[in-house]
This record gives structure tokens, sequence and C-alpha cells, in this order.
């Protein structure tokens, strides 16, 4: 364990994560209290598992294992996360989507609008905009937002943008994310698009319609975006789960 600390601490920080939450909940259960799944279990270990002094940093996800740089991990406690995603067809039928969960992995909204374009770049900047519409009052209660989308160029312009702007420039981008300012902390992240499939079948599905689900409608979330949402942390159930059963 100490010769794995210097070449691979994430990796320590996740074990230990595990022996520690599995003790718990063994002692919960022995005095006859409720204790969390074991979905609830993982993503728990690892939004705490690279919670070091400040997490609020730029590069925030390159603090993660490599096992996980193909897979979606939970945000650090305290702190919602956004996949963003865009697609057209030839016909230039096109969606916007993404979805909002929390540090154990819950869902808390996935959204889709239709669009006519043509261009997958202004889709891509489009849909970050419309995250402003799914802001709910009591998310202004987090410690920050983390958006990815898997669109480099576009998440790099971004960054860029608020960086030179400073949040008082009037251009388009400025003036229509500036509802973030709101928040305390917001980070943009690039990420690999196996990391960004529930945002990706949210836009599949805007190209039928726009919907909204949310604690009041998650009775009515397709299979098709319920199968995706479970695919999606099994990566993160698997290798988390090792270490609290093995």
């Amino acid at each position: 364990m100490r010769r794995l600390s210097t070449v691979s601490p994430n990796i320590v920080r996740l074990y230990c994560n595990s022996v520690y939450l599995n003790w718990k909940s063994m002692n919960e259960v022995a005095h006859g209290k409720t204790t969390n799944s074991i979905s609830v279990t993982a993503a728990c270990v690892m939004s705490t598992a690279f919670l070091i002094s400040n997490p609020l940093i730029a590069s925030w996800g390159a603090n993660i294992p490599r096992e996980f740089l193909n897979a979606w991990h939970p945000p650090p406690p305290g702190w919602i996360k956004i996949n963003v995603d865009a697609s057209f067809l030839m016909s230039y039928n096109a969606g916007i989507g993404g979805c909002f969960r929390d540090d154990k992995g819950r869902l808390l909204i996935a959204f889709g609008e239709k669009r006519m374009h043509w261009d997958i770049a202004n889709l891509e900047l489009d849909v970050v905009m419309a995250i402003r519409r799914f802001i709910q009052p009591w998310m202004m209660e987090f410690k920050g937002l983390i958006i990815e989308g898997d669109n480099l160029n576009v998440i790099k312009f971004i960054q860029n943008s608020l960086n030179k702007a400073k949040w008082q420039s009037y251009n388009r981008i400025e003036e229509n994310i500036l509802f973030l300012a709101d928040f305390n902390k917001v980070i943009f992240n690039h990420i690999n698009r196996n990391c960004n499939r529930v945002a990706d079948m949210c836009t599949t599905l805007a190209l039928d319609n726009n919907f909204c689900f949310d604690s009041y409608s998650f009775d009515c979330i397709p299979p098709s975006l319920t199968s995706i949402l479970k695919k999606e942390c099994e990566p993160l159930l698997s290798f988390v789960t090792s270490f609290l059963f093995h």
C-alpha cells in the first residue's frame, strides 16, 4: 500500500474510502439503521476520494485515475455536474440536450430541445446557453457547477472567452451565460464521448420532441434513457464494488 501510494495515490484514496464506507455501512446495519445502496456508496467513494483542500481548479478532471477517463464519474461533494451535447441529421433537424446530476450520481434534471441547424459548433454553444432555463433556485446553494461536453473546440472557446471577459463583456457568448456568475464556482471541462452518453441520448430524444424530466416526472423517463443512465454508472460500480467486497 505504501509503495502504491507513491505511484497511484488516487487508487489508494479509492481503496481507503471504500473500506471506510463499507465499515460504516456494516455498523449501521448492526445497529438497525438503514444504509445506502451499493450504487450510492460507489458514488460517494468517487466523489470524496479526490476532494483535496481546493478542488475548484480548471483541471479538476485531471485529478481522477486513468481508469475513469473513459467513464462518467460524479462531481465533488456539494457540486452539481451538467453534461451537455448536440446532434443533427442530414435534413438539418437537430437536437440539444443534457442532464444534471449530484455528487451521488442521482439524476436531478434531464432535458432536450428540438432545433433546426447545420452547424454543430453553434448547437453545442446553444445547449450551454439553454442551461439557464433549467437552473432551479435551490441549485444556488451548491458549491458550484461542473459543465462537461465532448466538443473540445467549443469548451476551449468558452473557457478562453470567459477568462478574457471576466464576466464583464457583452458579446453573444458572455451575455448569454452571465447567469453562471450567480454560482460560487463554474468549471467547464472537456470529456471523452464515452463519458457523455446520457447527454447524447437526450439529444437523440430531442430530435422528436422537447422534454424536461425532473423529480415530478421521473416516472415518464423512457426506457432508452434509463438504460443509458445505468450503463454510464457501470464502470464506477464495478470498480468500487471490487474494493468493497473483495
